[in-house]
């Protein structure tokens, strides 16, 4: 008897990375720390052109360790690059191109059960780096490997996922006090740069989030919405602390603890938040009160 399907088969996709993945080799660097690449790249590492690429992504994965982040069920996921052809790169990594058609890096599913839930993908030009790399680059890859942490406790909203992975890198890793160009940007905002946490939801239904940069040819660290969502969730870090008497490392755990027991997304995420913080759910949907509180501790940062 032949079975009727009642799904569009149109609307299935093969996925392409995984099919990528399926044939690669895996090279393990350290402990922490696994790369994989087609054969046809292997060559590449082999001849160590992407040794100061590997130990960029090292250098920041070792930052992070040392803030001693509980991940659920105990785990001790290992990060994982994924390094993929420059010619077919848009493709495996699904690129938006009007970011770029040349190269670029983003965070993918992870295929690896050891590893954590995403790995970074990233075409093999962006991993051969020939000069020093400057702090905007520096915070952007910290940028890219904080996604995988949060990942791990919540991957939806794209304000708290953006808003995190600048965190994590500007506040809770003391960038923000180093990166000059950033911090004046920062204090030289206008009112109406900031976004509320609504606007920024608007933004992400209509697909519009990002291609709103404060600064030309500058990375999406001063995009007017990741701006907003980092001082957001500055903001509520710095509710955490006040409230509880802990430490910043201690409030970016604790603010992890509160998305990942929620059983919510969109407005309803959010005011769990409100909730847990004891702040107004209205007030803090519509209004920029939280988003001013992140300004003020960048402010008064010594």
């Amino acid at each position: 008897m032949k079975i009727e399907l009642s799904v569009n088969m149109n609307n299935y996709k093969i996925d392409e990375l995984k099919q990528y993945i399926d044939k690669t080799e895996v090279i393990k660097i350290n402990d922490d720390l696994n790369i994989r690449l087609s054969k046809e790249l292997l060559s590449n590492y082999e001849n160590s052109l992407y040794d100061k690429g590997i130990s960029n992504i090292l250098d920041a994965i070792n930052e992070i360790k040392n803030l001693n982040i509980k991940y659920p069920s105990n785990a001790k996921p290992i990060y994982y690059v994924y390094i993929v052809p420059d010619d077919n790169f848009v493709t495996l990594l699904n690129y938006p191109t009007s970011r770029s058609t040349k190269g670029g890096g983003k965070i993918v599913n992870c295929y690896d059960l050891d590893g954590f839930s995403s790995a970074y993908g990233v075409s093999s030009n962006i991993m051969i780096k020939q000069n020093e790399t400057n702090i905007m680059e520096k915070v952007n890859g910290i940028h890219e490997i904080s996604h995988m942490i949060h990942n791990m406790f919540y991957s939806r909203d794209r304000y708290l996922c953006e808003g995190f992975a600048e965190l994590l890198p500007l506040y809770i890793l003391d960038y923000e006090q180093k990166f000059r160009q950033h911090r004046e940007c920062i204090l030289s905002l206008a009112e109406e740069d900031i976004l509320t946490v609504q606007e920024l939801l608007d933004l992400e239904e209509k697909n519009e989030f990002a291609g709103y940069s404060l600064l030309p040819n500058a990375s999406c660290s001063f995009d007017k919405a990741y701006v907003s969502s980092y001082l957001f969730v500055r903001g509520c870090i710095n509710v955490i602390e006040e409230k509880y008497n802990i430490n910043k490392i201690e409030a970016m755990n604790k603010f992890l603890e509160i998305i990942k027991v929620s059983m919510y997304m969109h407005q309803f995420l959010f005011f769990d938040i409100a909730t847990s913080l004891d702040v107004d759910k209205e007030d803090l949907l519509t209004g920029k009160f939280m988003q001013y509180k992140g300004l003020t501790s960048i402010f008064n940062e010594k």
